[in-house]
């Protein structure tokens, strides 16, 4: 979950943005949309680390890609260089909550948002989080296979930022499909090109422009709100400073979607490198003690978010390669989790590596937009795990999985299993 998915603000004409001659450093052969990347972006990135650091795109205009951790660091600890006013997606768009500024807004709009969605709260619904999966987990066990994201990975995530928005659960499995949409239509090609409306959003941001709305009135009228993460945002306040509607607004989308959508990636992807591993399942098994070593290492090999992109004020040079000002660069963490120079064997999955190294991954990114709702994706990862090793004996993969069609996230989207459903008595 993390300032990856910029919902919020109208894609700008970005057609416009031609780069200069390309240096020779970078190459043109980069399609992030392609069917191959989707598959094994391992061994893309791996290529285009070793023969173009700064990788070069030309669909829909000309952007980039920062491929090893020494240049994303150097990126994303300059933000002053470095801007999100364009946007952390491929389209260059405006405006939004947290994702889409820059210091001293960001800075302001961090710490009031913090009050009410900070560490401590996010791990207190732990026991919540294990009955929840624990009756997920009811209503299919005795089928004896099906789809695990379909039944597990995509639901716990999404009623758990119900609850903190005090959100109706039903309707959000419905809107569900949609927001799915809004990832996807924001990594687009043509969306990136031109500015585009999205009518499947009316319904959402009617919703919850109602529930803010019936909470101001419950506010001013004194009564006792709701004790969740919608209450906090329209409580908080800053050296006099409290959010506005609108970026309540913005923050509940962004959450809803980016918070939900990665969580759902982690769990799924998590138990596909397991089961594609037998052997660090077995050891899984037979030590539950690395659970978190297995959520940080499925984080750190199978990141959900491929990169956030930033935009350069002014005309600066990465490993050799001009870059124009306002090119889209993006910093690919999945490819500095890989990077040998940072990681050793990086392209071996092993769930025994050293948790507090592991925890150096790059899935979450860092700097001014680190993800907040990391501790929160972290226990959903862990306790669906633990809940899968104890009650759905001998899964196994049924067929291949399918993968995520939205470019900016990795992994699957559904995942065939079986395993050996409970006997009746």
């Amino acid at each position: 979950m993390d300032e990856a998915t910029d919902t919020d603000g109208a894609a700008e004409a970005a057609s416009d943005k031609t780069a200069d001659p390309i240096d020779d450093r970078a190459s043109g052969d980069f399609d992030f949309f392609s069917p191959a990347f989707r598959t094994d972006p391992h061994a893309e990135y791996e290529r285009m680390r070793t023969e173009c650091p700064i990788a070069h795109a030309t669909e829909p205009f000309d952007w980039y890609a920062a491929t090893t951790e020494a240049t994303v660091k150097q990126i994303i600890r300059k933000p002053k260089l470095w801007s999100s006013k364009h946007g952390p997606g491929l389209a260059y768009s405006g405006g939004g909550v947290l994702v889409s500024v820059d210091p001293p807004q960001h800075t302001s709009d961090r710490r009031l948002v913090q009050q009410a969605f900070n560490a401590d709260a996010l791990l207190a619904l732990e026991p919540d989080i294990r009955t929840l999966v624990d009756h997920e987990i009811d209503t299919f066990v005795d089928r004896g296979e099906g789809d695990l994201q379909e039944l597990l990975g995509t639901p716990v995530p999404l009623i758990v930022i119900a609850w903190l928005l005090g959100l109706d659960p039903d309707y959000c499995r419905e809107i569900r499909p949609r927001a799915d949409a809004v990832i996807a239509r924001h990594a687009d090609k043509q969306s990136a090109k031109e500015s585009t409306s999205d009518p499947n959003r009316v319904d959402e941001v009617t919703y919850f422009g109602e529930m803010i709305g019936t909470r101001r009135q419950m506010l001013a009228a004194g009564e006792e709100l709701p004790d969740d993460t919608l209450t906090a945002l329209l409580t908080a306040e800053l050296d006099g400073r409290v959010l506005t509607d609108a970026d309540v607004l913005g923050f509940m989308m962004f959450l809803f979607i980016a918070g939900s959508q990665t969580t759902t990636q982690l769990i799924g992807n998590m138990v596909w490198r397991l089961l594609q591993n037998p052997e660090q399942m077995e050891l899984l098994r037979n030590d539950r003690s690395l659970i978190p070593h297995a959520v940080e290492e499925s984080l750190r090999y199978d990141a959900p978010v491929h990169g956030l992109f930033r935009t350069n004020n002014e005309e600066t040079e990465l490993e050799g390669v001009t870059l124009p000002a306002d090119s889209k660069v993006m910093c690919t963490f999945f490819a500095a989790n890989m990077d040998p120079a940072a990681w050793d064997d990086p392209h071996t999955f092993d769930i025994t590596r050293d948790l507090d190294t592991l925890k150096k991954h790059w899935a979450f990114g860092k700097g001014i937009h680190l993800c907040m709702g990391a501790p929160l994706s972290r226990v959903e990862g862990a306790v669906a795990l633990e809940a899968i090793l104890d009650r759905l004996p001998n899964l196994r993969l049924t067929g291949e999985p399918t993968m995520i069609s939205a470019p900016v996230l990795h992994g699957v989207e559904k995942l065939p299993v079986a395993w050996d459903a409970p006997q009746a008595d």
